[in-house]
């Protein structure tokens, strides 16, 4: 028969005696704060995004980009919110709020836009 569950590090009793109350409070300790202060992700490098938009775009294409983006973002939330009840669908339709208040600014900023 195969043993499934490895069998535990072997730790004598001078081990466990060592191991007083303060050092594993202090360890303790220290693990959170190095887990809260301390960024864990990596550096992302320089010039890395997961969305690159080329520097060739302009500044009127970028906007009807932003509001086209932000229509979908408001259809996606009223679908999504419809299948839902309580709080998690005020979440959800607050959001969709939030992307047509965001829309609503593009598309006038896209209208006071001076083309050449």
């Amino acid at each position: 028969m195969k043993k499934i569950v490895p069998d535990p590090p072997a730790s004598t009793q001078q081990d466990a005696a060592e191991c007083t109350s303060p050092l594993l409070d202090r360890a303790a300790t220290d693990r959170a704060l190095n887990y809260y202060l301390h960024d864990h992700k990596p550096a992302r490098e320089v010039g890395t995004t997961t969305y690159a938009i080329h520097d060739s775009v302009n500044l009127e294409a970028a906007l009807a980009q932003a509001s086209d983006l932000l229509r979908c973002m408001v259809a996606s939330a009223s679908e999504a919110g419809n299948g839902l009840s309580g709080i998690p669908r005020d979440l959800v339709l607050s959001i969709m709020h939030l992307a047509e208040l965001a829309k609503a600014y593009v598309d006038k900023s896209l209208d006071r836009l001076v083309t050449h």
